[in-house]
């Protein structure tokens, strides 16, 4: 989380990706989900959290 540094939820699901910031991500837990997000509908962070969801696919193999 770029707030908290939590690398993780509470529960164990990990922390998404709710904005891009000068080109990278912004992760965030769920506490800070509503603080750090981007504008609703924002194109760039739907992106952003595809390619992060890809990326997590892969590195599961």
């Amino acid at each position: 989380c770029a707030r908290c540094h939590a690398t993780a939820n509470a529960n164990g699901t990990p922390v998404l990706v709710v904005a891009v910031k000068d080109g990278r991500d912004v992760f965030a837990c769920s506490g800070h989900q509503a603080e750090l997000a981007a504008p609703a509908g924002d194109p760039v962070v739907a992106i952003a959290q595809y390619q992060d969801m890809a990326r997590r696919r892969r590195a599961g193999r």
